[in-house]
Order: C-alpha cells, then sequence, then structure tokens
C-alpha cells in the first residue's frame, strides 16, 4: 500500500519536474523572440543617401523578418499556455495525492491491494488452495494437536 503511494507520489513529481522544465525553457525561448521582434520592429527606416524616398524592398524584407518573428513568437506563446496549464494541473494533482496520507490512503490502496491479490489468486489458479474453508481447518486442526 505504501509502495504504491509511493510510487504515485515519485511519478506525478518526477512528470511535474520534467513539464515545469519544458515551460521554463519555452519561456527563456518566446522572451527571447519577443526581443528580436522588437529589435526589428524598432529598426529605423533608413534612406538610402541623400534621397528622400524609402527603400520599398528593404521595408518589404523587414516587414517579411517582422511577420515571421511574430509568428514564431504566437506559436510559442500558444505552446507555453498549453504546457503552463499541464504544469499546474499535474501540480495540483500532486497536491491532492498528498493530502491522501492519512485520509483516503489506506481505504483507497487498500482496496487496491485486495483487488490484485485476489486478480492473482484467480489467475494463478490457487483458488482450491486458497479459501476460508480450508483456513478453517487448517486452525482447527491446529489447536487440536496443541
Amino acid at each position: 500500500m505504501i509502495l504504491l503511494y509511493t510510487l504515485l507520489l515519485l511519478v506525478l513529481g518526477a512528470a511535474a519536474f520534467l513539464i515545469r522544465g519544458r515551460v521554463h525553457r519555452l519561456e527563456k525561448k518566446y522572451y527571447r523572440v519577443a526581443a528580436e521582434a522588437d529589435r526589428v520592429l524598432n529598426q529605423a527606416n533608413f534612406r538610402p543617401g541623400n534621397g528622400n524616398r524609402h527603400d520599398l524592398c528593404q521595408a518589404a524584407k523587414r516587414y517579411y523578418q517582422l511577420g515571421m518573428l511574430v509568428q514564431k513568437r504566437d506559436r510559442l506563446e500558444a505552446k507555453y499556455d498549453f504546457w503552463q496549464n499541464l504544469s499546474k494541473r499535474v501540480g495540483n494533482l500532486a497536491a491532492a495525492v498528498r493530502t491522501w496520507k492519512g485520509k483516503k490512503l489506506p481505504y483507497t490502496f487498500g482496496v487496491i491491494d485486495v483487488a490484485g491479490a485476489m486478480y492473482l489468486i484467480d489467475e494463478l489458479t490457487l483458488g482450491q488452495y486458497v479459501s476460508v474453508k480450508q483456513l478453517v481447518q487448517f486452525v482447527a486442526a491446529l489447536l487440536s494437536r496443541g
């Protein structure tokens, strides 16, 4: 019972740790791309030489780069939101399982233990050897000898 509880907590803790790491990496990547997009947006639009016209090719290239960066930033933001929500849900689940200790733990895992033992008895065809009737006869034989 305690083994199953500890294993469940270990798995949830490991999953929460890995997911938090993923969230942190996505956050760093998002801030890096957002800073790059801000840099391209705030980049001065220089006019070549002494002319008063803007270079349309340079402006088109700049807007294209800005659009690609904004798309990348939006994709990263969506990924970050998904993983952040998943991290919160796994963290809440781990916290809920930790509160089982002393409350639901003995009952829940006790039922799982009994069900698992019964399943093994049935699978290993030990039903004829493991029965209450045989147990009573065994105890009665022990008591009558002594």
